[in-house]
């Protein structure tokens, strides 16, 4: 049995405590309001932690909770790690960003944001709601679907391109009115973005759109996300593959 020398144990102090409520909470998005809700604590209880003063211990297991984190989180005994332990923590930390690229997102609201999206060789749909919304998530795409497959018979990348343009202000509008029913029904916020990937067949990149459809009961600031992960390398077959899957 491996016993731990006690003066290599210790517990976060309140600086510590501090920081790492801070920079959850800015990762999140989150005002100092946001997470005293999340966390059902008062503001003035998140403030104090927030400036290294002691509270409750049952305080810091809300909060804790709140940040997605084990209940302890602030409570436990750790080991002082090595100096490899830290290193290899570090990687470790970072290791999901391998082989991904940030993209810039927006809450999806406008025409142009849609035209956008039309405009690039493929879509990357996502979403973290329940079953309860797969209904009209099918919807969204289905109306996705039909957007671009009127957009590339505009420009005649199907069939004959029309003499005349066709009125698509309209199919627009339902695209977009279709995106808000479910961010309000579903408490969620719709972001978009484009961002150029390398093909995993080789050649020329390609631009990808990507429409993530995020919980606000999960984060409260869903709509304020600046900035969402994808894969730098994508099957552009694959993904056409599973969307059109998707929307059967």
């Amino acid at each position: 049995m491996t016993t731990i020398d006690p003066s290599a144990t210790f517990v976060l102090d309140g600086a510590a405590i501090a920081n790492f409520v801070k920079l959850q909470r800015l990762f999140f998005r989150w005002k100092q309001a946001t997470l005293a809700s999340e966390a059902r604590v008062s503001l003035a209880t998140v403030q104090r932690v927030e400036r290294g003063v002691r509270v409750r211990p049952a305080q810091l297991r809300k909060i804790a909770v709140a940040l997605r984190q084990p209940e302890d989180e602030f409570l436990r005994l750790r080991v002082r790690p090595t100096a490899e332990d830290a290193a290899a923590n570090f990687v470790e930390m970072f290791a999901w960003t391998e082989g991904r690229v940030p993209v810039a997102v927006a809450p999806f609201r406008g025409e142009s944001q849609l035209k956008a999206m039309l405009a690039t060789h493929s879509l990357l749909f996502d979403s973290d709601l329940g079953p309860d919304a797969a209904e009209d998530l099918a919807e969204l795409r289905e109306w996705l679907e039909l957007a671009s497959f009127v957009q590339a018979e505009r420009h005649g990348l199907i069939g004959r391109k029309p003499e005349r343009d066709f009125r698509v202000r309209p199919l627009w509008r339902d695209v977009l009115a279709c995106a808000e029913r479910i961010e309000r029904t579903h408490a969620a916020a719709i972001l978009t973005g484009t961002y150029e990937a390398k093909s995993s067949h080789g050649g020329e990149p390609i631009m990808i759109a990507l429409l993530a459809v995020r919980s606000r009961r999960s984060n409260p600031a869903a709509g304020t996300i600046p900035t969402l992960w994808a894969d730098a390398r994508v099957d552009e077959r694959q993904m056409l593959a599973d969307y059109f899957t998707g929307c059967n």
